[in-house]
C-alpha cells in the first residue's frame, strides 16, 4: 500500500513539472512590466506600494494642507481641495471593493472541493443540535 501511494505521489509531482505556469491577469502583467521598466530606468529605485488606506490619508493631508498653507478663497485652493475630495472618494470606494466575482472573496478549495473556513454561528450550532436530537 505505501508503494502505491508513493508511486501515485511521484506521478503527480512529475506531471506538475510538465504543466505550463498559470496565466497571470492582464493588470498584474501590466503592473509588473511597468515596475520592471521603472527600475531599469531609474537604477533599481522601486515604486512604493500604495493601498487604499494610504491614498485616503494622502487625500486628507492634501485637503488640510491646501486650507492651511494656501491663501483662503483662491481658485488654486479650490482646485486642490476638489482634487483631494475626488481622490478621497475614489480611494474609499476602492477600499470597499473585494476581490472575486460579485463582491465576494474567492472561494477556497482543497482537493477540488470547496471549503468553508468560517466558524459556525450559534444558529448553525443550534440547528445541528436539533437535528441530532430529533434523529435519536
Amino acid at each position: 500500500m505505501p508503494d502505491r501511494i508513493q508511486r501515485e505521489v511521484e506521478e503527480l509531482l512529475a506531471r506538475l513539472d510538465t504543466l505550463p505556469p498559470p496565466r497571470r491577469p492582464f493588470w498584474k502583467r501590466v503592473r509588473t512590466s511597468f515596475d520592471q521598466s521603472f527600475e531599469r530606468t531609474f537604477g533599481g529605485v522601486r515604486l512604493p506600494r500604495l493601498s487604499a488606506g494610504h491614498v485616503l490619508l494622502i487625500a486628507i493631508a492634501v485637503i488640510v494642507a491646501a486650507y492651511v498653507l494656501l491663501p483662503g478663497g483662491s481658485s488654486l485652493t479650490r482646485w486642490i481641495v476638489a482634487g483631494g475630495v475626488v481622490a478621497f472618494i475614489a480611494a474609499f470606494i476602492l477600499s470597499l471593493r473585494r476581490s472575486g466575482a460579485g463582491g465576494h472573496p474567492p472561494e477556497k478549495y482543497w482537493r477540488d472541493k470547496p471549503i468553508d473556513l468560517r466558524r459556525p454561528g450559534p444558529g448553525t450550532r443550534a440547528r445541528r443540535w436539533w437535528d441530532r436530537w430529533r434523529h435519536r
